[in-house]
């Protein structure tokens, strides 16, 4: 006899909540590799327990999330929720920038680098609770312009390597180990490429070989690495990380040495804050934001700053700024 699915605790007696819509956007491809991804209906039970009236959009491959997010703006829906991994929140936060909307996340993901870089709880009961208890904070958000193409994103803007191998390692993660002969194959065949870098903050520019760039919005990446203070989603410019003249061997060693941590101190390894950066690679190689491939070329780099508001816990250790 399957054993029987737990309720969700309800609201603490004597919280006299006023009902509140708001629209879910729930994966339900999110998290597959983990055993105690929260379904939906306990994640509808939750938001219930805090009387909100959730409007429920699944998120699959063929569904049009911005156009639900367009009519829910219109009919004054004013708390957008995602249910899932990074991927889900980010796909939901771009869409609601310039609004005076607000983003909600209950992590139901593999990595969860926003709900970790925010202090959101993992527990989606407490994650609710942030919803109805916690305060807004207002953060940054990045704009990349690739010829006629543009696009915002929350985490990470990458070029070269890292960009060409996270597909395969975004497969292998969700079990399928035949991703991994192609890891190993993009590894072994990509070469670096000569980066011609300018930035606001520098008159000359950076000329060099190398095979990795990351300009980064957020301090956790990844595999949870982090890569800056708590701060750097809302100082209004971008932390641009350039491998410089880094060979395969060097990047290796670099992980095993702890990015977990923060980033080594090493001399092949060029950390600069900019607000604007201009990006010109020959031959061109991969370019990628918040694990969305965004094909090749040269690419402009920006920063939209406090443009989108995030539930966070109300004692949370991020605090505004500016």
């Amino acid at each position: 006899m399957p054993p029987k699915t737990q309720k969700p605790a309800p609201a603490k007696a004597g919280k006299n909540y006023r009902p509140k819509k708001l629209l879910l956007v729930y994966n339900p491809q999110a998290g597959e590799a983990k055993a105690n991804t929260s379904s939906l209906e306990e994640v509808v039970g939750l938001l219930q327990s805090y009387r909100f009236d959730p409007q429920v959009f699944l998120l699959r491959p063929d569904s049009d999330l911005a156009d639900r997010v367009k009519q829910a703006l219109a009919d004054g829906i004013a708390l957008f929720v995602a249910c899932g991994g990074d991927g889900t929140s980010s796909s939901l936060a771009r869409l609601l920038v310039g609004s005076q909307a607000s983003l909600g996340i209950i992590p139901n993901g593999t990595q969860n680098n926003m709900p970790l870089a925010l202090d959101i709880p993992a527990d989606p009961a407490e994650a609710v609770k942030v919803l109805r208890e916690g305060r807004k904070l207002k953060i940054d958000v990045g704009r990349a312009k690739v010829g006629s193409r543009s696009t915002y994103f929350m985490e990470v803007f990458s070029v070269g390597l890292v960009s060409s191998l996270f597909p395969p390692a975004d497969d292998l993660q969700h079990g399928n180990l035949q991703a991994l002969g192609e890891l190993v194959k993009t590894f072994t065949l990509e070469k670096p490429a000569s980066f011609e870098i300018r930035l606001s903050s520098r008159k000359d520019p950076i000329r060099s070989q190398g095979l990795v760039l990351l300009a980064v919005n957020m301090p956790v990446i990844g595999l949870n690495y982090r890569l800056g203070k708590r701060s750097a989603m809302q100082d209004g410019k971008l932390d641009l990380i350039f491998f410089e003249d880094a060979n395969k061997l060097d990047l290796l060693s670099y992980v095993a040495r702890g990015l977990r941590d923060g980033l080594p101190e090493a001399r092949k390894i060029k950390k600069i804050l900019a607000e604007k950066i201009s990006i010109k690679v020959d031959p061109p190689m991969t370019l990628m934001y918040d694990g969305e491939v965004f094909g090749e070329g040269n690419v402009e780099l920006s920063v939209l700053k406090h443009a989108i508001s995030v539930m966070i816990p109300k004692k949370s250790r991020v605090r505004q700024t500016g």
